[in-house]
């Protein structure tokens, strides 16, 4: 009779550590899966009015001064994550003539990026780059 319990008993704990591993795997897909649904193209990402499209992309290409003076009008009319990804843009068009600036803007944004930002990998890599 105690033997079988204690066959039972095994039994019990491996059937529930199977199931316990099906949760988690089940688990692990969701989250995967709800990350690549998070994930937006470059200059996609949700917070610029659609009317300001075209006067960032001009901004762009006059380069760091005529960026660094959009992002200071328009800020206010920009939301994250986009904000982000446009700072970080000017970070690499600065970077290179004026480090200092560039360092200056990722101190900024560190102080409001979290580690779930769609940004957050492309901050970091700059963050090393700009010391």
């Amino acid at each position: 009779m105690r033997q079988a319990l204690t066959v039972l008993l095994i039994l019990a704990v491996v059937w529930a550590v199977v199931k316990f591993f099906d949760f988690a795997k089940t688990e692990v897909a969701r989250h995967e899966q709800a990350d690549t649904s998070r994930r937006y193209a470059p200059g996609k990402l949700p917070g610029l009015p659609a009317e300001l499209e075209d006067s960032l992309a001009a901004a762009q290409r006059e380069g760091a001064n005529a960026f660094r003076r959009w992002i200071a009008q328009h800020r206010a009319q920009i939301g994250e994550p986009r904000l982000t990804e446009i700072e970080l843009d000017f970070v690499v068009l600065t970077g290179r003539t004026n480090p200092g600036e560039a360092r200056g803007v990722l101190n900024l944004i560190k102080k409001r990026i979290k580690p779930d930002h769609p940004q957050h990998k492309r901050f970091q890599q700059l963050d090393q780059a700009y010391p």
